[in-house]
């Protein structure tokens, strides 16, 4: 496998933080430390419309499923909804202490969850405007994942719990320890099985979720420079993540790299692949955008 550079484009002046692919995959949207959130043709790659509302940097966005809605997560605090084609703002909530780091609609798409560096989650249900906030772990969480049929979220951040909670209740079902100091994400690979990635580059597998258990099945290190963020495909074995200078692209069943691309870029941030798995989309520190195809 390789991975061939497609695109290369500015996205933001500064750091830009992270790119999610519309549902439909004909967009992609980009977020940084400007405080916007930008739409981008996947086509042309030419920008499309712009949501500003944050003041400050904006870590996260999330897209619902039927594409009507998105949602942003900021370093000022807050969390935006907004009508996605219309850039218009629906909702801005309040009550976190520290910045927003990550966000993500439920694959039902009536669930919002979002984390923050103040060691809380807050679940957003649609047609509310409020958050429900909970404690969820004692430092930084910067990953929420829903599971196939949204019933389970799992959160995990610096330090090493991986912890999945019940979406309708809010109450923990369970948790384990990974290998690392820092779960940088994690992701449902099914209802029984998670994946997560530490900053140390370990990858594992935790699976017994049917059961209310979470218990590390298998491990390695992939070793090479650490990565910073990653996504899977739902329905396949491939995951993207972004690495210090590089992207790469990993076989779950493996365990194993299987394509890798390096940019002259250190800093490597928020990374997305489009919904057929074709494309995979990087942003780093240089506020640009780059877009690689999978090539068999």
């Amino acid at each position: 496998m390789e991975l061939r550079m497609q695109a290369e484009f500015r996205v933001c002046p500064r750091h830009a933080q992270c790119v999610s692919f519309s549902p439909d995959g004909q967009e992609m949207v980009t977020a940084g430390m400007d405080a916007l959130a930008q739409v981008w043709s996947v086509s042309s790659f030419e920008h499309v419309r712009t949501f500003e509302g944050h003041d400050k940097s904006v870590n996260a966005v999330g897209l619902s499923p039927d594409g009507e809605l998105a949602v942003t997560g900021s370093s000022d605090r807050s969390v935006i909804v907004w009508d996605y084609r219309t850039c218009e703002q629906l909702s801005r909530m309040t009550g976190f202490r520290n910045t927003v780091a990550a966000a993500a609609f439920s694959p039902a798409g009536d669930v919002a969850a979002f984390s923050s560096y103040d060691g809380r989650v807050g679940l957003w249900r649609r047609g509310s405007d409020s958050l429900e906030i909970f404690r969820a772990h004692a430092r930084h969480v910067t990953s929420v994942s829903f599971s196939p049929d949204s019933s389970m979220l799992a959160t995990a951040g610096i330090g090493n719990v991986v912890k999945v909670w019940d979406v309708a209740s809010g109450e923990a079902r369970a948790e384990t320890e990974a290998p690392g100091d820092a779960a940088i994400s994690c992701r449902f690979l099914d209802s029984e099985n998670l994946f997560c990635m530490s900053y140390e580059g370990h990858v594992s597998i935790l699976s017994g979720l049917s059961e209310n258990r979470l218990e590390l099945t298998h491990s390695r290190e992939i070793g090479g420079p650490p990565p910073a963020s990653m996504t899977t495909i739902p329905g396949t074995s491939m995951l993207w993540c972004s690495v210090q200078g590089g992207v790469r692209a990993l076989d779950l069943d493996a365990l194993e790299v299987v394509a890798e691309a390096r940019t002259k870029i250190k800093g490597m941030y928020g990374v997305g692949c489009s919904p057929d798995g074709s494309l995979l989309a990087a942003v780093g520190a240089d506020g640009r955008c780059r877009v690689w195809s999978l090539e068999v």
